[in-house]
């Protein structure tokens, strides 16, 4: 048995009070996520997939559930006309205080950048690097909430010295549970 697990048996004995418990120990069947308060912005989506269809273009779909007892949120999506999926890993970074996350595409990009809450949703910001024959660009991407079971997604673009605004943004909409891990 490793040190660190005959330290912890020793120090929380079968019979220890419930604030020195381990959390597994007070729960009924199996101990419901809590997710990390500073990840909260995100909360919403969790334990859903959520699908929109971009006008004339593909359906895209995500699905998103907690990591590592709600530490992380991922973020599993799927366009259906390209093949194309990725995922995205949401996570709080203490030392800049942000919401970090990291997205990882089925083509062998990644990109990061962060988040964080607003009145109404998710506000990010990131840089995209050289992909392709696309150049490098600066975006602000918005996720505002539409209801319960809905988000809408504006993208504006820094190009040409000022910030345009992507038309016809996604409505994505709430079609169940997200696939258990």
């Amino acid at each position: 048995m490793p040190f660190f697990a005959l330290l912890l048996a020793a120090a929380v004995p079968p019979t220890a009070p419930a604030d020195l418990r381990l959390e597994t120990d007070m729960c009924v069947g199996p101990c419901p996520v809590l997710p990390d308060p500073h990840l909260r912005p995100l909360a919403f989506l969790a334990g859903s997939c959520w699908r929109a269809t971009y006008v004339g273009r593909a359906v895209d779909a995500h699905c998103f559930t907690w990591m590592f007892g709600g530490y992380f949120l991922r973020d599993r999506h799927r366009v259906d006309r390209n093949n194309y999926a990725g995922e995205t890993i949401y996570r709080w970074d203490p030392a800049t205080r942000m919401i970090r996350w990291d997205y990882y595409s089925s083509d062998g990009f990644l990109n990061s950048g962060t988040a964080s809450g607003t009145d109404r949703g998710v506000a990010f910001a990131y840089r995209s690097p050289r992909i392709r024959n696309y150049p490098p660009a600066a975006w602000r991407v918005a996720w505002r909430r539409d209801g319960p079971d809905a988000y809408v997604v504006t993208t504006r673009r820094f190009e040409q010295g000022r910030w345009r605004e992507e038309p016809d943004p996604p409505r994505f909409r709430r079609i169940g549970p997200a696939p258990a891990d």
